[in-house]
């Protein structure tokens, strides 16, 4: 299946009616945040009793953004005249005036936390009801795993972000240096059920990656046996678990070990998408210094994707032939090919409700 680069990557590519992620649960505060999603600008904040409330982050008198404003109780002030606005949108006060405009209405969107994040439905408001969240992130917050998280601004459309997690065969080329996993020579098993994504690579002992060993209890030269399932049960989020075996423990010790990388996008501005990461041991109280040496090496890492991302994208930004250019396909983007097409499926069954 071939991609038209100026229908892929150069415009709006991305479905309303499913959930994304507006932003980690700590983000969210009594003080009003501003955020981009899905080209729309959208003010977060958190009322009086803890309730996230997702506002269209304009106020209708004179556009001023409300993220500048403050959060009295339940309600967002405007900071340009004072109107208030409950988490509803619906206009409370006019300090000028006893009557509030009938109009004085701003969207709001319905939000679900869970774990560390908080989803956001921003599409028709009749399809909610047949959706729900597509996978619990509970356990981002449970005590019993040990969790890194990180958060990316990344100048390039979210397609090339999901496709680049779910094909591994890039690490032993552009990670040569920091993963250290140059095992990743053969093409994963791919199969897709609906639209839910799957991969699945198993490997012989060779030591494991120095962005997750240490918090595992490897050093860094210890062969351990490893399976690779990754699942992509929606386009917002994919899953890259590493079962981990220790081919030799100590009488007694532990030998299965599991890390949940969490992958996470959701499209900001156009062209620019907001990019979540985690890393999650199954192991409680990982010791900090083994957790801040993840932290560092899957930082330097997804560095090394962010920069080249970014190339990508502005060089498809300014190619003069984007508008004819096609890619060509390779044996290993199987799981790829399938992100695009629930991508196209998406799209035209929300074309055919317009």
């Amino acid at each position: 299946m071939s991609q038209r680069i100026a229908n892929g990557f150069l415009g709006d590519n991305y479905p309303r009616n499913m959930w994304w992620v507006a932003a980690r649960a700590d983000e969210i505060t009594t003080t009003p945040m501003a955020r981009w999603i899905l080209e729309m600008p959208v003010v977060l904040y958190r009322t009086e009793d803890g309730k996230p409330v997702a506002l269209d982050d304009r106020c209708p008198h004179r556009w001023a953004p409300l993220s500048e404003g403050r959060v009295d109780g339940d309600q967002i002030v405007c900071p340009y005249h004072g109107m208030r606005f409950g988490p509803d949108g619906r206009c409370a006060l006019v300090p000028t005036q006893t009557k509030v405009p009938p109009d004085a209405h701003i969207t709001g969107y319905p939000l679900r936390e869970s774990g560390a994040f908080v989803w956001i439905w921003m599409g028709d408001p009749d399809e909610i009801d047949n959706n729900e969240p597509p996978v619990d992130l509970g356990y981002t917050a449970n005590p019993d795993w040990s969790v890194v998280l990180g958060y990316y601004d990344v100048a390039c459309n979210w397609v090339l972000i999901r496709e680049n997690v779910l094909d591994l065969t890039h690490i032993p080329h552009l990670h040569a240096k920091t993963f250290r996993q140059n095992d990743w020579d053969t093409i994963p098993k791919v199969a897709i059920d609906g639209d839910v994504i799957t991969y699945r690579q198993d490997f012989d002992p060779a030591p494991l990656s120095p962005l997750f060993c240490h918090a595992m209890g490897f050093d860094e030269d210890q062969p351990v046996a490893r399976s690779q399932i990754g699942t992509m049960p929606s386009l917002a989020v994919s899953f890259s678990d590493w079962n981990v075996t220790d081919p030799d423990p100590d009488p007694g010790a532990r030998s299965e070990f599991l890390m949940r990388g969490c992958h996470i996008v959701t499209p900001g501005l156009r062209g620019r998408t907001h990019y979540y990461w985690g890393a999650a041991f199954d192991i409680a109280d990982v010791p900090a210094d083994a957790i801040e040496t993840s932290r560092r090496n899957v930082t330097e890492a997804f560095d090394e994707d962010k920069h080249l991302l970014e190339r990508m994208q502005a060089q498809l930004s300014q190619d003069p032939r984007q508008d004819q250019s096609t890619e060509v396909g390779l044996a290993a983007d199987g799981a790829g090919l399938r992100v695009r097409q629930v991508l196209h499926r998406k799209l035209e069954a929300e074309s055919r409700t317009l």
